[in-house]
């Protein structure tokens, strides 16, 4: 269509994302090539190209723009500001080890804000993780990645739902950081859910490791509806009681235990 691929950044379970150039304008932004079984029936294309939709109307310091949808000859693109230079934290993590306390509580503050955001246009994320959490601005801007693919997640209809989890299990990305009530039923979660998978970043950016490590999928889902992750503060002394504390209250296992809105995490 109008986009130049230039180079390829990255792929994930959702499809690949490419550096690309509009012919016409000229504008540098981020494609993601939406994998095409992700995108099999029309029910699935008409949310994609809605949530695009919702997604484009987010303006926010701390959530990566998204363009525009479209389909060009069958591929399913979505378009997204480009970032020169970000690196997504599940990738400075694994380069640098641990974060220092302050740096990952600003990051988290900031993922907070930008969810925060998107709640109050009444969408949740459910994909939140280090590797969607984009570092820019030479270190000190966090943006939120994949809003407009929030739900593709979903089953198209009540039909299917409860075979969600083991058929897209492959492709729904580590189920590291996913929220009890989600694995469960997908459809039906809130933004609390995106506060325990972001509980689970914050436990990550300070330890350096997730919050259950070498489990299979199934028994990770498990571990999140019936055990606690070692605390942080065992696995990192000098992690201050304070934070931990916030830690756990955005891993509790029920909802309502855990902080109400991302506007009181970064409170």
């Amino acid at each position: 269509g109008q986009y130049i691929l230039l180079e390829r950044l990255g792929e994930g379970g959702m499809g690949q994302v490419f550096k690309a150039r509009h012919r016409m304008l000229g504008r540098i932004s981020a494609i993601k090539l939406i994998r095409k079984e992700r995108l099999e029936s029309p029910d699935a294309v008409r949310r994609f190209q809605r949530e695009v939709r919702s997604a484009a109307a987010l303006s926010h310091p701390n959530i990566v723009r998204a363009y525009d949808a479209d389909e060009i000859a069958g591929t399913h693109l979505m378009v997204m500001e480009y970032i020169e230079g970000a690196i997504d934290l599940a990738k400075l993590v694994k380069k640098n080890g641990p974060l220092p306390v302050q740096q990952a509580c600003e990051y988290i503050r900031q993922a907070a804000l930008g969810l925060q955001h998107a709640h109050e246009k009444g969408m949740v994320h459910r994909d939140i993780k280090p590797a969607n959490l984009l570092l820019t601005d030479g270190g000190k801007t966090v943006k939120v990645l994949d809003m407009g693919l929030a739900r593709l997640d979903q089953p198209a209809d009540d039909d299917d739902k409860s075979s969600t989890m083991t058929q897209e299990g492959v492709v729904m990305g580590t189920p590291d950081y996913i929220a009890p009530e989600q694995a469960l039923d997908t459809h039906n979660v809130d933004i609390r859910a995106d506060l325990y998978s972001l509980g689970c970043a914050f436990y990550y950016l300070l330890t350096g490791r997730v919050p259950f490590p070498g489990s299979t999928f199934i028994q990770k889902i498990n571990k999140h509806q019936f055990e606690e992750p070692l605390p942080v503060e065992k696995l990192r002394p000098e992690v201050p009681p304070g934070v931990a504390k916030i830690v756990r209250k955005l891993m509790a296992k029920k909802p309502a235990d855990r902080y109400q809105t991302p506007a009181d995490v970064a409170a």
